[in-house]
């Protein structure tokens, strides 16, 4: 399957736009992935601590490969012994050391439950089957993914450079992606693992209803205090907060419950599966999904027409608006 290009192929720079994945996925270790990286693309090979790896100048640019887990990778479980003032790389065991013992521990506890995560480096998006090449490879050597276990709600995460950052275009897209979001989640087979995990909440009724309501037309600071009023948290299918705080990263600060935000003009989609194991299963298939959103964003009257419908059918419609409004999605699209 070939990747798709997005309408808008250029940045306000007359560059192009860069795409970045985030690939979740268990069974190949840290050490292993690196090294893969490294075979496919080049680079130095820079080892932070057992948990998290990074691969420097690559031909694409810096991955990092780590476990996704902030207490593990930023060593937090550390404190708890620092304040009986214990400093377990201090403490030798055999060959090793307590910190050795303690993560070893922690790693195949949690690495039941938690993936690894590869962070790929944005790259232009006429060029995203040299991600593939990744993909593929992890697959021959057995990754596990979202459906290789009942409680595995791992994602692909795509990060997607804005065309420009005027509010109402990043409106435009929110309101294109909450259009086809139904139709997104049947499309890509969202795994039950990650629509009851809390990563991958839906935007509240609310939100929606404003969003979509054709008198809304906020400034910059207004969006930011109206999204944040709605979406508390980053478990969203569409996490807005790193294109925010690259906007307006002073504002962010003073909403603490976030945890760390990297800032990026970019689209932070957090929707699809990470069907690593599945034969059958590309990039390609998530990123085209995505490129529907990309040509309903483009198309504001089409936004207009298509707002307005939703919101009717959303009103009259007791039991059922999924499948009525994937069925008008389906006409649309085709």
């Amino acid at each position: 399957m070939k990747f798709r290009h997005p309408p808008i192929l250029y940045n306000e720079q007359d560059e192009l736009r860069t795409v970045g994945f985030e690939l979740e996925y268990t069974n190949v270790s840290i050490e292993a992935s690196a090294r893969l990286i490294q075979e496919l693309y080049g680079g130095e090979i820079k080892k932070e601590n057992r948990f998290k790896q990074e691969v420097k100048d690559t031909e694409l640019g810096d991955f990092t490969v780590e476990f996704d887990l902030t207490l593990l990778t930023e060593k937090r479980y550390k404190k708890v012994f620092e304040t009986f003032n214990l400093r377990l790389e201090d403490v030798r065991i055999g060959n090793g050391t307590l910190e050795d013992e303690v993560e070893e521990t922690l790693s195949n506890l949690i690495g039941k439950v938690f993936p690894n995560e590869i962070a790929c480096p944005p790259i232009p998006c006429t060029q995203l089957e040299q991600i593939e090449k990744l993909r593929e490879a992890l697959y021959r050597l057995h990754a596990e993914g979202t459906q290789s276990f009942l409680t595995n709600a791992f994602g692909t995460h795509i990060n997607v450079e804005a065309p420009n950052l005027e509010t109402d275009t990043i409106l435009a897209y929110l309101r294109a992606f909450i259009l086809l979001y139904p139709w997104l989640l049947e499309a890509g087979q969202t795994d039950l693992a990650r629509k009851i995990s809390p990563f991958i909440d839906p935007y509240p009724a609310a939100y929606v209803d404003l969003v979509l309501n054709p008198a809304y037309a906020p400034d910059l600071l207004e969006f930011t205090q109206d999204y944040h009023t709605h979406n508390p948290d980053r478990n969203r299918p569409l996490d807005l907060y790193p294109i925010l705080a690259f906007l307006q990263e002073g504002m962010l600060a003073q909403y603490t419950k976030l945890g760390k935000v990297k800032a990026r003009n970019a689209f932070h989609y957090r929707l699809p599966n990470s069907s690593i194991a599945q034969p059958d299963w590309t990039l390609a298939q998530e990123w085209n999904n995505w490129v529907r959103v990309e040509e309903l964003a483009s198309d504001h009257e089409k936004i207009a027409h298509l707002s307005d419908e939703y919101l009717s059918l959303k009103e009259n419609t007791l039991i059922g608006f999924d499948s009525k409004w994937i069925k008008r999605t389906k006409q649309w699209l085709s």
